[in-house]
């Protein structure tokens, strides 16, 4: 099962009823055409945007994360977003590579301080050892 997240920027000038419709219709694709499991929404509603798009400086940005196990998932959803003309910009980003990174990250981080703390237990021996007079 792969984790992904996908972030839409709307414009701010869209209505209420078609914000609603825009963000049922992506999430009731996600789910039922694309298959999409445990599908969260979180709505940051208006944000400045970095720079301008279409001559708008803010956007009205929603966050989708789901899980997925098929491969096509992605790749229409990311079709759907380009064609619906409501969305401006969106970005995917599959977020089990990075847990599986930042797993391997802790992973290696404990092996250099038991690494480190055997190094230092030795070097105070040998410290002990040497005559500095």
């Amino acid at each position: 099962m792969r984790h992904y997240e996908t972030v839409v920027i709307l414009p701010p000038n869209l209505g209420e009823t078609a914000l609603e419709e825009t963000l049922t219709g992506v999430e009731k694709e996600l789910v039922e055409r694309f298959g999409a499991q445990q599908l969260a929404v979180n709505r940051w509603g208006k944000q400045n945007l970095a720079y301008p798009i279409r001559k708008f400086k803010e956007g009205y940005y929603v966050l989708y994360e789901f899980d997925s196990e098929r491969e096509d998932t992605i790749s229409g959803l990311e079709a759907r977003l380009r064609i619906n003309e409501s969305v401006m910009r969106f970005l995917t980003v599959r977020r089990d590579e990075e847990m599986r990174t930042a797993e391997r990250m802790k992973i290696r981080c404990a092996k250099r301080k038991k690494n480190e703390s055997f190094d230092s237990g030795e070097l105070g021996s040998y410290d002990e050892d040497l005559d500095l007079e």
